[in-house]
């Protein structure tokens, strides 16, 4: 009764805000021209709709529209009852934001947090999913081009010479499918041009960072076009030992797309994608927080502390903490208008992503904890869906089938450590067929009232194999015989190099097992346009993440049950209003997520190695919050850009389970690891002539994180305390937009701040630590 106390009084308190928001505004609003188009100014850069000349310079510049594909058609952002922060490809570059990890500089309520073992975790308001293994399904879905990247792991190049990125926030299931329960990210390719074009881009920054990216488009023929984009980022290292003279954190990425778009008549378009990457930087070595098990290991108890500094950190000796990795991806689309009202699209994929990785995670130079991790992943997938609009209705249906093979390999070694083995390997082998069909429709009540509506059925059958083996020498086989012998009342014998993870009878195989489950996505909601240039909307939802397996060292097959699928229900009401003739763009939103069978690394005991590390589901969560952003342009040349979000995550009920350092604990009340309960970005951009030829510009960016803790329990030693961060730039361009010269500064006051901290290894308590003060000079050319 409480808890649906709280939903109501949270609903309504929303609903009271936005409603004051647009009572307080009326006059302002309809004393704009209600008839008036929307401004060919663009926010962001971004391509707008067609409008009323540009205004004059004594004029105050509107802040313009976006056009997004948020629901898989073309829309004003503005008209769409859905949270998106849309940032164009001109204003990634122009802010630094070179991957998914920058998107925290722009994008309120979103965290990017680096693993110990390389699979990064993408959260949206609260909405995440902290698990190392590589076959991890995300709750904030990656695609590109609508092209879905399963995988987190494969989403490094998808930065490269874009139109523009949307960030769609909340459930996103019945048009991207389940594993979108925080949200989705799509980015827009830029596409082939029928004129020809070019550029390129050259940077050099501190710790002799070079990189170098270009593009290249035109036609091929009347009806064939082209797009090439190519970029190659490397650097030397970054991060020094504090014991000894060594050095690690080097960068070395390539990645390049090529684009065709053939159109052979009016009706029918084919857009065929082949891209990649190729990794071979260094991962990031770890520091030492503290020795968890006193002095159980002597090398280690007397292990000094690192400086606070963001650049010391440790390693073992002669291990090169290398990346060696590459991904590649072909897809076709296909549209095809069946007639003016009714298209068919269908948009085929196939990629494959090959890791190898090595990783210290003990932050020392002790040989405690640390691994190789290799793997491969691969998949296909289909869509087909029809599109159209009968009078007031447009709808969207559709299929997509999609099949993923993930092999994932952990090869822990720990020679000083308090594990009873100095080396293992553990593998898990999945193989996923999923089966969808959705629908979508947008029924327009009144000239200024929309009804929305999606359902999506998804039908998922998981296999999986897995073991941990011995890794030949004979040590982890010989304490698992013991026990097993011990256990069973029989003599078990488990040779060198064999699997050595129990079943229930205490014998030893390789565990295999089958997940199968099914779910309905839906969504609903009411748009309503008060004014040409003001939005309310209302929406409740439901999306789907599904069931997981670890892959994990398991002595017992136990540790490798799956966790099963978990669902959000989501309710959000949001406004969107233009003020002050259009020269400032307010959007927010309040929100509730009843949060059921949420993942999480928790942990279960092992008899023979005590509490490991498991996939397990907290019955029953919830997230609220509120969130807000500004765009404002109060003369020609000065844009303003600002979000805060709060994020009040809880685990609900009465769970208990192992806290960080691995001590059973009542966790009822906690807030989620790694969610901050505040957050906010603010950038200022100032351009002005200098000459009739010359252009000059400065600017920079700002992004808060509150403090938050690195696992359960709320343990001091795990805290990540709050940070901010500071870019700046400054430079000059041509007028005509043909070149741009810019000096920047990242983490201008150099502040010490940590992305992770948690217990990866057995003895030592890591941290991950973010980048220090870098900078350095970017010209640019377009042809």
């Amino acid at each position: 009764m409480g808890e649906s106390m709280f939903v109501r009084a949270n609903w309504h308190a929303g609903a009271a805000i936005i409603a004051m928001v647009a009572a307080g505004t009326p006059t302002l609003l309809w004393a704009q021209n209600a008839d008036q188009a929307v401004d060919t100014t663009t926010q962001e850069g971004v391509e707008a709709a067609p409008s009323t000349p540009i205004p004059a310079e004594s004029e105050t510049p509107g802040v313009g529209d976006i056009i997004v594909t948020a629901q898989k058609r073309s829309e004003s952002i503005n008209k769409v009852g859905i949270s998106i922060t849309a940032v164009s490809g001109d204003m990634l570059q122009q802010k630094g934001i070179d991957s998914a990890a920058d998107l925290v500089k722009i994008v309120p309520g979103f965290n990017f947090t680096p693993s110990a073992y390389g699979t990064p975790v993408l959260t949206l308001r609260g909405i995440g999913f902290y698990d190392t293994s590589l076959g991890a399904a995300p709750t904030v879905s990656v695609y590109v081009d609508e092209i879905p990247l399963p995988l987190s792991a494969m989403a490094q190049g998808t930065s490269l010479d874009l139109e523009r990125v949307e960030v769609l926030k909340g459930p996103q299931g019945t048009l991207f499918g389940q594993n979108a329960t925080g949200g989705a990210i799509n980015y827009i390719a830029a596409k082939p041009t029928r004129d020809f074009a070019a550029g390129a881009d050259l940077t050099y920054g501190r710790f002799n960072r070079v990189e170098a990216k270009g593009f290249v488009s035109g036609p091929i023929s009347d009806t064939l076009t082209a797009r090439i984009a190519v970029r190659y980022d490397r650097s030397d290292d970054w991060q020094k030992s504090y014991t000894r003279k060594a050095s690690n954190g080097s960068g070395d990425f390539l990645t390049g797309r090529l684009l065709l778009n053939w159109e052979p008549s009016d009706r029918l378009k084919l857009s065929f994608n082949a891209n990649g990457w190729r990794d071979k930087s260094d991962n990031q070595a770890a520091q030492l927080v503290s020795v968890v098990t006193g002095n159980a290991i002597p090398a280690l108890g007397a292990y000094p502390l690192p400086p606070r500094n963001s650049r010391a950190a440790d390693w073992d000796p002669g291990l090169h903490l290398s990346r060696d990795s590459t991904f590649w991806q072909t897809s076709l689309r296909t549209d095809y208008e069946l007639s003016d009202n009714i298209q068919l699209t269908s948009i085929t994929a196939y990629e494959e992503l090959d890791r190898k990785s090595v990783v210290d995670v003990d932050g020392t130079a002790v040989q405690n904890s640390g691994g190789d991790t290799p793997g491969n992943a691969k998949d296909f997938s289909q869509e087909l869906r029809l599109s159209g609009d009968i009078g007031a209705l447009h709808y969207v249906v559709g299929g997509n089938y999609a099949y993923d093979h993930i092999y994932d390999e952990s090869g822990p070694f720990g020679r000083d450590s308090s594990f009873p083995f100095d080396a293992a390997r553990a593998t898990s082998d999945q193989r996923v067929n999923s089966y969808a069909a959705f629908g979508n429709l947008d029924y327009k009540v009144t000239d200024t009232v929309t009804l929305q509506g999606g359902v999506r059925y998804t039908d998922q059958n998981r296999s999986f194999a897995g073991c941990t083996y011995d890794s030949g020498a004979g040590d982890f086989s010989a304490v698992v015989s013991r026990i097993a012998t011990q256990r069973s009342g029989s003599p078990v014998t488990i040779a060198p190099g064999a699997c050595i993870t129990l079943g229930a009878n205490f014998l030893p195989g390789i565990v295999y097992d089958e997940l199968n489950e099914n779910n309905v996505s839906w969504r609903g909601g009411v748009n309503w346009q008060v004014t040409p240039t003001a939005l309310l909307y209302s929406n409740i939802s439901k999306g789907y993440k599904s069931g997981a397996y670890p892959t994990a060292g398991a002595t017992f097959a136990v540790q490798l049950n799956p966790a099963k699928q978990e669902s959000v229900l989501a309710y959000e009401a949001g406004f969107k209003i233009s003020l002050l003739n259009r020269s400032l763009q307010l959007n927010g939103a309040a929100f509730y997520y009843d949060y059921r069978d949420k993942q999480l690394r928790g942990r279960i005991v092992d008899p023979i190695i005590g509490p490991q590390n498991a996939l397990i589901n907290v019955p029953k969560s919830r997230v609220v919050g509120a969130e807000l952003q500004a765009t404002w342009r109060p003369l020609r040349g000065l844009d303003v850009n600002l979000g805060g979000t709060y994020i009040g995550s809880r685990i609900l009920g009465s769970f208990t389970n192992y806290n960080a350092l691995a001590q059973r604990q009542l966790l009822s009340g906690e807030s989620f690891p790694l969610t901050p309960d505040w957050q906010a970005t603010a950038d200022v951009n100032y351009e002005f002539a200098v000459s009739d030829k010359l252009n000059a510009f400065m600017g920079g960016g700002l992004s808060y994180q509150a403090a938050t803790n690195g696992g359960l329990g709320n343990i001091d030693l795990f805290t990540i305390n709050a940070y901010t961060l500071v870019d700046v730039r400054a430079g000059v361009s041509s007028s005509n937009g043909k070149w741009r010269l810019t000096a920047y500064v990242r983490n201008l006051t150099d502040k010490f701040y940590s992305s992770l901290i948690n217990q990866s290894g057995p003895d030592a308590v890591i941290r991950y630590t973010g980048q220090p003060r870098t900078f350095g000079l970017t010209i640019s050319h377009r042809y």
